[in-house]
């Protein structure tokens, strides 16, 4: 029978030679502190190469228990004398072994961390920052302020006419019919009323001997234009404005007399359009007979008076036609809208330069031009940044650094800007 106290892992002393505990490992070189101190260990691990699963399984080949600590049993003997058996040690020196194993996977990783920051040294640069997604570029440019209104194609805004010459109406023309000068307009009892052009009407008998005035005018003037007038016209009656006038009788079939009354004739500006009638054929003559417009192709307008800055006799505009052609034109007149009960609108005439390239009718718009400045700085509105302080900045793409600005004149999209710093070509951040 073998004694228990010989052979491989019996009796005490083989047991503290060969697994008695941390004592022994580190006499031995396999415990923890031993692989730390012979290069087995976690750092030694690292540098040489040997992972901590070599020393801990150095530790296991060598049966070396981490886990049992002063006091503990030691031996076969001691096993037995508890009643455990030598399964219960094998499970139990397992368990700490197991245990000690976790232990030192903490340890483990916590010195992972440790080691990496310490190879790495300090901590890496800051990322440089990222472009902005969109940018322009600081421009020297022109810029005009305008704004686009609705308007209609057609020959102007309406007038109303009415009849100064007692009797029946007998005589009236169709919508859409144009009248020139020396063209009847209407008719009162079967005799024509012409009409003739001017800015005066008249408003008294003409005959020889009348006192001067801007009536004679306007009938010498449209009697030299018939060709009856044998003599500059002037605002006086004399007999050969007379003699004139009596030709022109004879020509149009009005009663040759040499005189004219009021009522004989209709005065307006130029040539009209007969726009809707007013009247009808039987009513008296003296009555509002019908709305005329003149007969070249015009835009009319309604504007805000909000707005009046862009009203401007005489300015230029741009037309874009119903086929989304520009047509240039010039703003004829402006005035109060007739009938706006509330006020606060402008009635717009406009005149194309080509009448003949617009159609009769539509809609179209209308391009009016306001204040203008050439030659500045500009950035698009969306680079604008207000600021905390107060007042605006851009910012620029080198650098990203905000430069406080000055703003001008706001047009299609751009704004006009000036500041310490600021030049043509610089790039700036904006918002699309």
């Amino acid at each position: 029978m073998t004694d228990p106290g010989s052979g491989s892992g019996a009796g005490p002393g083989a047991g503290r030679d060969r697994e008695a505990g941390p004592g022994a490992g580190l006499e031995r070189g396999t415990g923890l502190g031993a692989g730390l101190e012979r290069g087995a260990g976690l750092g030694a691990g690292l540098e040489g190469g040997t992972g901590l699963s070599a020393g801990l399984g150095a530790g296991l080949e060598r049966g070396t228990a981490l886990s049992t600590g002063p006091g503990a049993p030691v031996g076969s003997g001691a096993v037995a004398g508890r009643g455990a058996g030598p399964g219960a040690v094998r499970r139990r020196r397992r368990r700490r072994v197991w245990s000690a194993a976790a232990v030192l996977l903490v340890a483990a990783t916590a010195g992972v961390v440790v080691a990496t920051r310490s190879a790495t040294g300090a901590d890496p640069e800051p990322a440089a920052p990222a472009r902005p997604p969109a940018t322009a570029k600081v421009a020297r440019t022109d810029l005009v302020d305008r704004v686009q209104v609705d308007g209609e194609l057609g020959h102007g805004p309406a007038t109303a006419v009415a009849g100064r010459r007692a009797g029946t109406i007998t005589w009236l023309p169709e919508p859409g019919r144009q009248v020139g000068r020396g063209e009847a307009l209407y008719a009162v009892d079967a005799v024509a009323v012409p009409l003739l052009f001017g800015t005066t009407p008249l408003y008294r008998e003409l005959r020889e001997g009348v006192p001067a005035g801007p009536d004679v005018l306007v009938l010498e003037e449209n009697l030299a234009a018939l060709g009856h007038a044998d003599s500059t016209p002037d605002d006086k009656f004399t007999a050969g404005t007379a003699r004139a006038l009596r030709k022109w009788e004879k020509a149009a079939g009005l009663a040759v007399d040499g005189v004219l009354a009021p009522g004989d004739v209709l005065v307006l500006p130029g040539a009209v359009r007969v726009h809707a009638l007013t009247a009808r054929l039987g009513a008296p003559g003296e009555a509002d007979l019908m709305t005329v417009t003149g007969v070249e192709r015009l835009v009319s307008v309604e504007l805000a008076d909000s707005r009046r800055p862009y009203a401007v006799a005489g300015a230029k505009v741009d037309v874009v036609l119903p086929d989304r052609r520009t047509a240039p034109g010039k703003v004829r007149a402006v005035a109060e809208k007739a009938d706006d009960k509330d006020g606060g609108t402008l009635l717009l005439t406009v005149a194309l330069d080509d009448p003949a390239a617009a159609p009769e009718s539509g809609r179209v718009r209308v391009v009016l031009f306001g204040e203008r400045r050439d030659g500045v700085l500009a950035v698009p509105v969306q680079a604008l940044v207000a600021l905390a302080e107060g007042g605006y900045a851009v910012e620029l793409v080198d650098g990203r650094r905000l430069v406080p600005v000055a703003l001008g004149l706001f047009a299609a999209g751009l704004v006009e800007v000036s500041g310490e710093g600021l030049a043509e070509g610089q790039e700036v951040v904006t918002t699309a």
